[in-house]
């Protein structure tokens, strides 16, 4: 029998890792200290921090687009590094009157966050947003919510070539980053936390309330700035009830995700677990070929007691729905809709 390959050593050593910082409490004391010890193993697992400079916010063009107007803003993150995002603002707000605001988040789309906002003038664009129902920050501003639509580095206009032919550079945006002591995680942390300060910048938007959504890599950012942000008081982390432990095929394009060493200490669940007691939306569609059955159901029992031990079981909701790789809205509108008038 030949040796095995250094592949099949890899994939065995990460079915067999036994993550050391799972939560074993049933309180809400328990919790919070664990949380705690958590959070501060997490930053450090994510590297060096960016520095973050001034936001520098200007607004280049707008549409009119009907019951909202859509306009493309830049903002500064770190020194000489600069955002592309849609500002998606519902029109006629009453003077002196604020709205939530949502943060939301593409994944490993073509064309970024165009597709969050439904700008859909070719082809190729529109069959994009039709096949995974991508634009949920456009359904979001027509309901009434101030959106903000960034591109993540590497995507979008954040990557050579677009919008031509698309070349996904995670795994080398990812070797970059730890050449340089940081992961490309905490690169998005720094972009998503500057985003969450022009919301609270603009005077038409409350600054307490504010949440999160996002599809596939977006859901798993959505997860990671709920997490780190005790701004963001609600999230809506769609296509991303999966594990690390269970991804090991995938990983070879999943740089933007990746924290090193995290399977020593946690998994994802242990990352949404850091977001009890502030409500949740997790969908998940049932026929989505990256999210197994049996794994998801680990991971929510797992989610599931953390949101028990503070007492809020009832704020973890979890979308099952019939479909794929989408983004679903079906629970996630009426959860807002609650959120946003105080009655959750």
């Amino acid at each position: 029998m030949r040796p095995l390959s250094f592949e099949d050593d890899l994939s065995k050593l990460i079915a067999q890792a036994q993550p050391s910082m799972l939560f074993e409490g049933s309180t809400l004391d328990e919790l919070e200290a664990w949380q705690t010890r958590f959070r501060a193993t997490l930053i450090g697992l994510l590297g060096i921090q960016p520095r973050r400079a001034g936001l520098c916010l200007e607004c280049q063009d707008e549409v009119d687009c009907g019951s909202y107007v859509r306009r493309r803003v830049q903002y500064q993150t770190e020194p000489d590094v600069y955002v592309p995002a849609y500002l998606l603002a519902p029109k006629r707000i009453p003077e002196g009157h604020r709205l939530p605001g949502l943060l939301c988040l593409h994944g490993h789309g073509h064309f970024g966050k165009d597709s969050v906002v439904g700008i859909d003038d070719s082809p190729e664009r529109k069959t994009e947003i039709d096949k995974h129902d991508y634009n949920f920050g456009q359904k979001f501003a027509e309901q009434g919510y101030v959106v903000l639509a960034p591109d993540l580095r590497g995507f979008g206009e954040r990557r050579p070539g677009y919008p031509g032919p698309h070349t996904d550079y995670c795994p080398r945006n990812y070797m970059c980053a730890t050449l340089l002591g940081t992961t490309v995680v905490a690169l998005h942390l720094c972009d998503l936390g500057a985003a969450l300060d022009v919301l609270q910048s603009l005077d038409f938007v409350d600054g307490e309330k504010l949440g999160c959504a996002g599809l596939s890599l977006g859901g798993r950012m959505t997860m990671m700035i709920t997490a780190m942000d005790p701004r963001v008081k609600i999230a809506v982390p769609s296509g991303c009830l999966n594990l690390f432990q269970e991804r090991y095929q995938a990983l070879r394009q999943c740089g933007a995700q990746l924290i090193p060493g995290l399977l020593r200490y946690a998994d994802t669940p242990e990352i949404f677990s850091l977001i009890s007691p502030r409500p949740v939306v997790i969908e998940w569609g049932l026929s989505d070929p990256l999210i197994p059955h049996e794994w998801a159901e680990r991971g929510l029992t797992r989610i599931r007691k953390a949101y028990e031990a503070a007492g809020v079981g009832a704020r973890l909701y979890v979308d099952r729905f019939d479909g794929g790789h989408v983004f679903s809205g079906r629970v996630a509108r009426e959860v807002l809709r609650r959120w946003r008038a105080g009655s959750l």
